[in-house]
């Protein structure tokens, strides 16, 4: 009964997450990320080109910006977390209820999974309408983009909980944006495969495999583009999964420190 009744508290917390989110941010966070992907795909797919590009890079763009918007996102959630424990402090008393502060940020990476993966369901879609027959969407294979999806959101939902872990204050947030986030996405293979990157520079490219953004963005194109040319898509899942769980136990762990809720 008491573990029926810590579930049910949970439950209804993430409802109410949940109601807050579509209520007041989901239609604005999909408005910004269309503009974003929109643009990107453009410049991509028409201008690009014209500079030498191959005609085939829009495409290419279109399955790693899937990634990206729920990789960015964790950066948004970073933000509000890291603002919330300098002044509310809401999520200290959440943390602090009567049930295990553990169940507190399984609860928190629930509601950063769906809050990310919404949004970027409406990417492949804007990108077929913008792309046409820039994006061939034969080698889609569904079972792959559904597994990825959600593993690639769960991902930056431990990351967001990990990176909030790292800083200290609002003062410091730009840190990790500069210092962690853009040498993670631009390496992690938002704009080149990791067989192209292994063909500039081997050296580099097999230390680029301790990113686990790169895994995320190699399985999507997989999924989407075909799996040739790109890491071996059921690899990718498992380092991510793997990946995914250390975050969430440093991150769950850390936080849990910072707010004195060790039980």
């Amino acid at each position: 009964m008491q573990t029926f009744s810590i579930l049910r508290s949970l439950a209804l917390a993430l409802k109410t997450d949940l109601i807050k989110y579509f209520k007041y941010t989901l239609l604005d966070k999909i408005i910004n990320k269309l503009i974003w992907a929109s643009s990107m795909l453009i410049i991509s797919t028409y201008i690009l080109p014209q500079l030498g590009i191959q005609s085939s890079y829009g495409a290419f763009i279109a399955a790693g910006i899937i990634v990206s918007v729920a990789f960015w996102d964790a950066w948004g959630v970073s933000v509000q977390f890291v603002s919330d424990l300098d002044n509310n402090k809401i999520i200290q008393y959440y943390a602090t209820l009567p049930y295990p502060a553990s169940l507190f940020f399984v609860k928190q990476i629930l509601f950063y999974t769906i809050r990310s993966m919404i949004p970027a369901l409406v990417i492949l879609p804007t990108a077929k309408l913008i792309l046409l027959d820039h994006l061939d969407l034969s080698h889609l294979n569904i079972l792959y983009f559904i597994s990825i999806f959600i593993v690639a959101n769960v991902f930056c939902a431990t990351l967001s909980l990990l990176m909030t872990s790292l800083v200290n204050s609002m003062n410091s947030i730009d840190n990790i944006s500069i210092r962690f986030l853009f040498p993670m996405w631009f390496f992690g293979g938002s704009q080149f495969s990791w067989q192209t990157f292994h063909a500039v520079s081997p050296i580099f490219s097999y230390i680029s495999l301790c990113n686990p953004l790169l895994y995320a963005m190699e399985a999507t194109r997989a999924s989407v583009l075909g799996t040739e040319g790109y890491l071996p898509f059921w690899s990718c899942i498992v380092v991510l999964t793997v990946f995914s769980m250390l975050f969430a136990y440093i991150g769950s762990r850390r936080l849990m420190q910072r707010l004195d809720c060790i039980r």
